[in-house]
């Protein structure tokens, strides 16, 4: 379960599917999810991690990254109604085996309502299991 907190109220997300990959020393996550409330909006959330760097093996660890401004890996990716352009995000990275991870996210990004003054950041709040799939199987934007 994931919550949007917005300045005019709070959005509740469940996730539909993603998972992640280590390919070449580099996690590549990702994550779809639909608010819970037919009238939610936005009515999704998609978020991705693109080349992050890691060791040799995934450990358990606290993943801190921002939007590349280069647009090039590693980049991390916000979906709703539109790409954000600026995203922040903390990830407490748990191995529970080599083909599962559990994640808990807290990312930031820009209003999904308001582009003017009354515009607040976003924060994106949740925890998910998540297995190992192909690259191709996960939502990853290029």
């Amino acid at each position: 379960m994931f919550t949007l907190e917005h300045q005019d109220g709070n959005i509740e997300y469940k996730f539909e599917k993603g998972g992640f990959a280590v390919i070449d020393s580099k996690l590549y996550l990702s994550i779809q999810s639909k608010a819970l409330e037919e009238d939610g909006f936005p009515d999704c959330y998609y978020f991705a991690i693109d080349g992050f760097p890691i060791k040799t093996s995934l450990e358990s660890s606290k993943i801190e990254i921002a939007t590349n401004p280069d647009d090039e890996p590693p980049n991390v990716y916000v979906y709703t109604t539109f790409h954000a352009c600026e995203v922040e995000a903390i990830i407490h990275l748990e191995v529970i085996s080599e083909k599962e991870i559990e994640v808990s996210l807290q990312v930031i990004s820009e209003d999904v309502n308001y582009y003017n003054e009354k515009a607040k950041p976003n924060p994106f709040k949740g925890s998910v299991k998540l297995n190992e799939k192909n690259l191709g199987e996960m939502w990853i934007p290029s």
